[in-house]
């Protein structure tokens, strides 16, 4: 989603967590351009029939992009409604928010477009931002009047006041937890029941302006601190912990949960997408097209990464699903279709890394962290689809006892398996015969 961050003044130094960052392998970007000229595309979301639908706030429509490329767009109720985030409703609809005429706009499938503003609890909307499908059935979306709108299929809205007096929501979330997670850009992150119970976490860093966030694979909420240009991720106890970006001033905007077992970001003043792993493994990728200015983010049904780009009036995919491409940091065993990746962590003494792989044979391979000639890992996956159990297999021992994060992933269909040894424990072997349920 694309929301507006405060202009606020220049950020100061805090102490952050050690930043595990690589060069980026080459990826392979697909961008879409948009029919309707400067349209603005913005927030971005996987639809119920399979398609990412878009909003494009300059010029009142949303969009419909298939998997395969074919780009679509209708208008919504009001022309000048300036939509923004976008949610999938239990309706099977989308649902959106109109940031200039402060309503709450759905669209079907086919293009058929209404729009809400009758509220029965609480004042009239301002203008609505970011919108998340709620455990509860409603579609859940911040407003500039500081408050937090909940609205049923059937069109009844209900709003709740946040604490703070001068907020700055942004973006909001469904948490692992069952309650909804919100950011302010004034440096907090919010949480509210589905009953309207408000409690709210500072960020530690200053000027943070949190804007967009997403419930990460590891069930925390990851959040983008775009003035700051830092991930940060909070528990929902609300513990915090930041990570700054390779690039300065690259003002991280949209973000989403990968299908990789990362998460995913936009970097909007850098026209890159980001890439961070649970442990704080940051990638970055340059986006082909130049002041791109990418916004939203999403995960779609093709397991790629789909974007906004509101500069180039274009749609982005990065293909994450492809074959896995051998590197210094890669292993790709049993014939190429499993990725492997390491990263180490001393936190006694501030320092990380990431694993420098080494083949053996085709299903076996080696990481080395400190020096090449200190063997610290060796892994294999094993082809077990013909045996009782018929899974993929999983094998992995260790001659180390610093914080060890192994990532596995399938690269045919997507799936993850991720495996920690935690610092000061020596290495426990992986014996995971379970692996991957994914024969053949």
């Amino acid at each position: 989603m694309r929301l507006t961050p405060l202009r606020l003044a220049s950020a100061l130094t805090i102490a952050t967590l050690a930043l595990l960052s690589r060069v980026a392998p080459a990826q392979t970007f697909t961008e879409f351009a948009i029919p309707t000229a400067d349209s603005g595309p913005e927030g971005i979301v996987r639809g119920p029939d399979g398609a990412l639908w878009f909003t494009e706030n300059r010029s009142g429509r949303i969009g419909r992009v298939s998997t395969g490329g074919l780009v679509i767009d209708y208008a919504a109720a009001t022309s000048s409604s300036g939509p923004s985030a976008i949610a999938t409703g239990t309706d099977s609809e989308l649902w959106f928010t109109e940031s200039s005429v402060g309503k709450i706009g759905r669209m079907s499938t086919t293009g058929f477009a209404l729009e809400y503003d009758a509220v029965s609890s609480g004042p009239p909307l301002v203008s609505p931002q970011g919108m998340a499908a709620g455990p509860d059935g409603r579609l859940w979306f911040t407003d500039a009047s500081g408050r937090i709108g909940a609205i049923r299929t059937d069109g009844t809205i209900t709003t709740y006041p946040v604490l703070s007096s001068t907020p700055g929501l942004g973006g909001i979330a469904a948490g692992s937890d069952g309650n909804l997670w919100f950011t302010e850009t004034l440096g907090r992150i919010g949480r509210i029941t589905p009953s309207g119970v408000v409690s709210e976490f500072v960020v530690p860093g200053f000027n943070t302006a949190p804007l967009g966030i997403t419930s990460g694979p590891d069930g925390n909420l990851w959040f983008t601190e775009s003035l700051a240009g830092r991930i940060g991720r909070v528990t929902t106890g609300g513990a915090f912990s930041e990570f700054p970006l390779p690039t300065a001033a690259s003002r991280p905007t949209g973000i989403t949960a990968g299908p990789d077992g990362a998460v995913w970001f936009t970097e909007a003043a850098s026209g890159k997408l980001g890439r961070i792993s649970p442990t704080g493994i940051v990638s970055e990728y340059l986006i082909p097209t130049a002041n791109s200015s990418p916004s939203g983010i999403a995960t779609g049904q093709d397991g790629n990464i789909w974007f906004t780009e509101n500069g180039a009036n274009q749609i982005g995919r990065i293909n994450i699903g492809g074959p896995c491409v051998v590197d210094a940091t890669t292993l790709c065993l049993n014939a190429g279709r499993f990725k492997v990746q390491t990263g180490w962590r001393v936190p006694a003494q501030g320092t990380s890394g990431i694993g420098h792989a080494v083949p053996i044979s085709s299903d076996t391979g080696y990481f080395w962290f400190f020096a090449a000639s200190n063997l610290e890992l060796v892994v294999k996956v094993i082809n077990g689809c013909g045996l009782p159990n018929g899974k993929y297999w999983v094998f992995a021992g260790g001659l180390t006892d610093v914080e060890v994060t192994t990532t596995v992933t399938d690269t045919s269909t997507h799936a993850v398996r991720i495996y920690t040894n935690d610092a000061g424990v020596a290495f426990l072997p992986i014996q995971d015969t379970a692996a991957f349920n994914t024969c053949p």
